[in-house]
């Protein structure tokens, strides 16, 4: 009986210990299959996050771009920072204004290769800016300064604001106003409220302009003069270089000497070489002679002008006119001729016009400088003359003012009030509107 109770026992024990072993295996079976089919719990998340966070550095978050543009940024600043030199005296109210400092006699500024010089200034270290005040001076390398009464300099954006007596000096060139802004990154200096730029040439003024002293180039707007010992040119917009001296007319605008006057609307001058190209319709006006052209020529120191298509030139004071599509005149020698469709007109003889066609029709003056200045008109190749009382037609005329004779020659024909001359050479005799004529041999 003992030993049956015994044996039981021993059973009940291996049995609760294979219970023990079951129980064991199907704990890690269930924690094998349970991270698959169950949802994720807040430890899991947490572990996902901490896992995501030791990968953050090889993905560009915002943080980590500010962080680099940050780090760019660091050169930019320490160079735009505004440098103190020297100053007799310096002040600052830490409570007050803790980001002023107050600078006074023989200041010294240095922003980057610009030096200010002044004798009394503020500098604002947070908007890394200065305002300088009496005996103003901005110098760059020794080809730029600028001088003024005051200044305020922005350290971020380069920009100076100089107002009162301002001048900006860049070598031969001088800049002169009362309010003067100056842009360091392009290199700019303009004015609103009026100014003068001056060089060994010329004088200009205007209400509006600026200058750069990198190109050298100029422009001005509103009430423009530009004042040379030759000639005076007024206009409403002008671009100008100081290096080569070419004005660029972009408006209404009258150029004004002794001897002519030129009103243009676009071109080109030389102060220099005074030398213009001019287009839009401009017109040269000379002691009572006119040209006017699609586009012109002009040489002041050689006195001559050319004119290009729908040329028209008029000469007030003789009464007769020249139109083609080409035209040079010499003022010189009051001597003019035309081509491509030319066309003379004669109105000196009453109201009767005399028109003259050819392939070139050229004027000249000569006794000039005179009380009697005469002129004669040629007319070559395929001529033609029309009024209402005589018309012709020839190979070449020639007609002389002295003693208002036309010379007809190479196979010319006249008529005259229903009658008809030939001849080898043909001479008419105009007295007013009465005329005489004789040849040398006709054929009737």
């Amino acid at each position: 009986m003992l030993k049956k109770n015994k044996k039981n026992k021993q059973q009940d024990r291996h049995r609760w210990l294979l219970i023990g072993f079951l129980c064991l295996f199907g704990v890690c079976l269930v924690a094998q299959v349970r991270p698959t089919g169950q949802k994720p719990t807040a430890g899991a998340s947490t572990k996902s996050t901490a896992d995501t966070s030791k990968t953050a550095p090889k993905t560009k978050t915002p943080a980590g771009n500010k962080k680099q543009s940050d780090n760019k940024k660091q050169p930019e600043n320490k160079k735009t920072k505004v440098y103190l030199l020297h100053a007799d005296e310096g002040q600052a109210d830490k409570l007050a204004r803790p980001d002023v400092q107050v600078l006074i006699g023989n200041v010294k500024l240095r922003h980057d290769s610009m030096y200010m010089y002044c004798d009394s200034a503020l500098i604002f270290e947070k908007t890394n800016s200065v305002e300088a005040f009496s005996n103003v001076r901005m110098e760059q390398g020794d080809t730029l300064f600028i001088y003024g009464d005051y200044l305020y300099y922005d350290g971020m954006t380069q920009i100076a604001q100089l107002r009162e007596n301002v001048k900006m000096i860049n070598r031969n060139t001088t800049l002169l106003t009362d309010s003067l802004n100056y842009d360091r990154l392009y290199d700019l200096g303009y004015y609103f409220e009026g100014g003068t730029l001056m060089d060994e040439e010329n004088v200009l003024t205007s209400d509006w302009g600026e200058y750069s002293p990198a190109t050298k180039q100029s422009v001005f707007n509103h009430d423009v003069k530009l004042v040379n010992p030759k000639f005076v040119l007024t206009s409403d917009t002008l671009r100008y270089n100081t290096e080569n001296k070419i004005a660029v007319i972009l408006g209404p605008s009258n150029i004004v000497s002794d001897n002519n006057h030129i009103y243009s609307e676009r071109g080109f001058y030389n102060t220099l070489t005074e030398q213009a190209e001019l287009l839009d319709r401009s017109v040269l006006t000379n002691q009572g002679k006119k040209l006017v052209g699609d586009s012109l020529f002009y040489d002041r120191i050689i006195g001559y002008g050319e004119a290009f298509d729908n040329v028209k030139m008029t000469d007030s004071i003789n009464k007769n006119m020249l139109t083609g599509d080409y035209c040079f005149y010499n003022e010189l020698t009051d001597s003019a001729f035309a081509t491509k469709r030319a066309v003379a007109i004669d109105y000196s003889q009453g109201p009767d016009s005399l028109f003259m066609h050819g392939d070139t029709l050229q004027l000249v003056s000569y006794n000039l400088n005179t009380d009697s200045v005469f002129r004669l008109m040629k007319a070559y190749h395929k001529v033609r003359m029309y009024r209402t009382d005589v018309q012709g037609v020839c190979d070449s005329l020639v007609y002389n003012s002295k003693d208002s004779c036309m010379t007809m020659y190479t196979d010319p024909i006249l008529w005259n009030e229903g009658q008809q001359l030939l001849g080898e050479q043909i001479k008419i005799y105009m007295n007013d509107s009465t005329i005489d004529w004789r040849t040398s041999s006709t054929r009737r």
